[in-house]
């Protein structure tokens, strides 16, 4: 009987170590690589800035957008009122954009002007899922949400 217990505790532990084997598995799968995720066609809606929510940190105009291809080396997106364009380059866990540019309409209390101060500088990124973070020096400077395509078309 004691030997009949033990074998049933055994068979159980062994069944729970490969149930949580494959589901450690299938989130793996389930991550996407940064050459999945940077192309053209994904937009990356700005939801934090600078640890603030967008109306605590001034986006009240509109919401900050950020488009990388990365096949391209190529970025756009707006800044919360103006639209821009430039270069980024993707290395590792690094992104670095260059060369960036605006249009110029006059914005009233917007942080524009900060968000391509940060896009200026080489920035770790961190993706989870459909968030991408962008760091300096470990600290999270912005955090962005992968929008639904679904709700991207239809809004034309």
């Amino acid at each position: 009987m004691k030997k009949l217990f033990i074998g049933i505790i055994a068979l159980g532990f062994m069944i729970s170590c490969k149930s949580a084997q494959n589901t450690s598995s299938a989130q793996k799968n389930t991550q996407k690589t940064a050459e999945e995720q940077f192309v053209e066609g994904n937009i990356w809606q700005l939801t934090k800035f600078k640890g603030q929510s967008l109306a605590d940190a001034g986006f009240s105009q509109k919401t900050p957008q950020l488009i990388i291809n990365m096949a391209e080396n190529k970025t756009g997106g707006n800044g919360g009122c103006n639209s821009f364009g430039g270069e980024v380059k993707v290395e590792g866990k690094t992104m670095a954009f260059d060369k960036i540019f605006s249009t110029k309409m006059y914005c009233d209390g917007v942080p524009e002007n900060e968000f391509f101060q940060i896009l200026q500088q080489p920035l770790e990124f961190q993706l989870d899922n459909d968030l991408l973070r962008l760091s300096k020096d470990g600290k999270v400077l912005m955090e962005f949400k992968l929008m639904d395509k679904e709700k991207v078309s239809g809004s034309d």
